[in-house]
């Protein structure tokens, strides 16, 4: 019996990329709690920033981030909602944590550029993935 490519699509193609989904949200938000909870709070002066040429209001910058006991470095950061205000010489808030064990690494500290993929990703990847567990019990 030969399965259509429709049947095959439903019943693998969607669920591996809800899987896909899932893993890749996770590992993100298992590095947003780390930030979270594990991090340090620092300031970051804006040396330079950008702003994204498409329809985005995202904004990426380069920052000098001073932390207590260690030379200060430069870090790229991201503002995917642009929730700060961005100008040269400012300073921004920032969530500093080891991810590697070699360096820090800074986030800016904005709740809602950490969660919002996580949260959307995760129930959206579970939809897909069990959608065909679904299907299968109510043909029963």
């Amino acid at each position: 019996m030969r399965m259509s490519h429709d049947s095959f699509f439903l019943r693998w193609v969607l669920p591996a990329f809800g899987a896909l989904l899932i893993a890749s949200a996770a590992l993100n938000l298992w590095g947003e709690l780390h930030y979270s909870f594990g991090g340090v709070s620092a300031a970051g002066k804006v040396i330079e920033f950008h702003s994204s040429h498409s329809r985005s209001i995202s904004v990426t910058a380069l920052v000098e981030v001073a932390l207590p006991g260690q030379e200060p470095f430069r870090w790229e950061v991201d503002d995917a909602f642009a929730t700060h205000h961005w100008e040269e010489g400012a300073t921004v808030p920032l969530l500093c944590a080891h991810i590697h064990a070699d360096h820090m690494s800074c986030v800016v500290d904005s709740a809602l550029d950490r969660f919002l993929f996580p949260s959307i990703v995760l129930p959206g990847g579970g939809v897909l993935l069990f959608r065909r567990r679904r299907r299968s019990i109510a043909k029963l």
